[in-house]
């Protein structure tokens, strides 16, 4: 196994990531604008179990507010009434996968200066306006930031239940947004000793495919950006590049790792303790979603299908009680025809579900070379003996800095790991 360690630990501790491509997704759709409701509950209506509804800012609010830094949500939703600047968002994890949101939300990962202020001196907020005004961010018309966002308990216990049971509801599937949205991190020198920071920013260099997690970075799914502020901005390549490192290649298991460690501290260890075990299981999170995706256009088309034979029959019946064809404004020829439109419309789904995947994974295998990619499937369905020479011909590989990151897109980092 001597290769299979000197590989996982080349790739573990300095991957180098490839340049900067398109951020979009594999399946990129833009949402509608979701209804105003006529007041702004504390407790967000949530679409059911799969479904998680998040408070959002309208970015037009953020750009064209004249503070220094934002209020707190409480005091934007209670304050703000005549500008309506909270949105209601509900994200799944069919969102999540088919990038739903990707080119119109996004989310803010920042650490807060001070315990009961994110922004003190307005840093944040001003870097965060830059980004929206920049060519990068001039399709984003919502804006998800933590303090903004979610009921705040500040000064401590002013908070209501109704508004706690708010905050404990988003703070559990936050993960959502920082995997199906474009993600803004704000990069400060402490950010990385930080276990949400760092969570957020591995998350936000993943993208999602039918079998798991893969890395972004350096291809058409790449949707973080960061921005260097306060003493990192004086080598802000520097703290980039090194924040890529740290966590574009990182699996599941890695990340789960590295952000278990005592030195990665959080203010409650609640949240440490209740978001580590959502991290191992994301892979399969992902994969489930997937699955949902494909089964649901299946039981739309088959129902569909039913629904279309059962408007013929009828049809055909009309027309051997009457003796005659059915004209184009016959109800039972129009419901035919309804029906067979829909037939159409749930076939042209699922097969462009099936060739938005295909395709991605055909890029992704474009972006590596055929050569790796036969020793990945030989490290994941070889015999032990062909296991331990891919294992040592990837670990030969893996002395070049690109190539890390290829076997890496290649999906090689999972199978090395199980067989560490």
């Amino acid at each position: 196994m001597t290769g299979l360690l000197r590989c996982l630990k080349c790739l573990a501790t300095d991957p180098k990531p490839l340049e900067n491509a398109s951020k979009l997704p594999y399946s990129l759709s833009v949402s509608p604008e979701p209804e105003e409701p006529a007041a702004m509950p504390a407790q967000p209506e949530n679409g059911g179990p799969r479904s998680c509804t998040f408070f959002m800012l309208s970015a037009d609010f953020v750009l064209q507010f004249p503070g220094k830094s934002l209020p707190f949500f409480q005091e934007i939703r209670d304050k703000y009434t005549a500008e309506e600047p909270l949105v209601e968002v509900a994200l799944d994890y069919a969102d999540v996968v088919k990038g739903t949101h990707i080119e119109t939300t996004l989310a803010v990962s920042h650490r807060w200066m001070q315990p009961d202020d994110p922004d003190p001196d307005g840093e944040q907020l001003k870097a965060l306006k830059s980004f929206l005004n920049s060519p990068a961010g001039e399709k984003i018309e919502r804006v998800w930031i933590d303090s903004a966002c979610m009921p705040q308990d500040h000064p401590k216990g002013s908070r209501s239940a109704e508004d706690t049971a708010s905050f404990k509801g988003m703070l559990k599937e936050v993960n959502r947004l920082y995997l199906g949205t474009t993600v803004l991190i704000l990069l400060d020198l402490s950010y990385v000793s930080r276990f949400w920071t760092q969570f957020e920013s591995w998350l936000a260099m993943q993208f999602a495919m039918p079998d798991g997690l893969k890395p972004a970075v350096g291809t058409k799914n790449e949707r973080h950006h960061i921005v260097c502020i306060q003493n990192a901005a004086e080598q802000s390549e520097l703290h980039e590049k090194m924040l890529i490192q740290s966590w574009a290649t990182k699996t599941p298991e890695q990340a789960h790792a590295f952000l278990s460690k005592p030195d990665v501290t959080v203010t409650n260890q609640s949240d440490k303790d209740g978001q580590l075990p959502k991290i191992k299981a994301l892979d399969a999170t992902v994969q489930g979603a997937f699955g949902d995706i494909s089964r649901s256009l299946e039981d739309t088309l088959v129902a569909s299908e039913a629904a279309a034979a059962r408007a013929e029959a009828e049809l055909a019946a009309w027309e051997a009680e009457n003796d005659a064809k059915a004209g184009e404004k016959n109800r039972f020829k129009v419901a035919a025809g309804q029906a067979a439109s829909a037939v159409a419309a749930a076939r042209m789904a699922k097969e462009g579900h099936a060739r938005a995947i295909s395709k991605e994974g055909e890029a992704r295998a474009k972006d590596c070379p055929s050569d790796l990619l036969k020793l990945v499937e030989q490290l994941r369905s070889g015999t032990d003996r062909q296991q331990e020479e891919a294992a040592a011909a990837l670990a030969v590989l893996a002395a070049n800095n690109d190539n890390q990151v290829a076997i890496a897109m290649a999906g090689g980092i999972a199978p090395l790991v199980a067989l560490a």
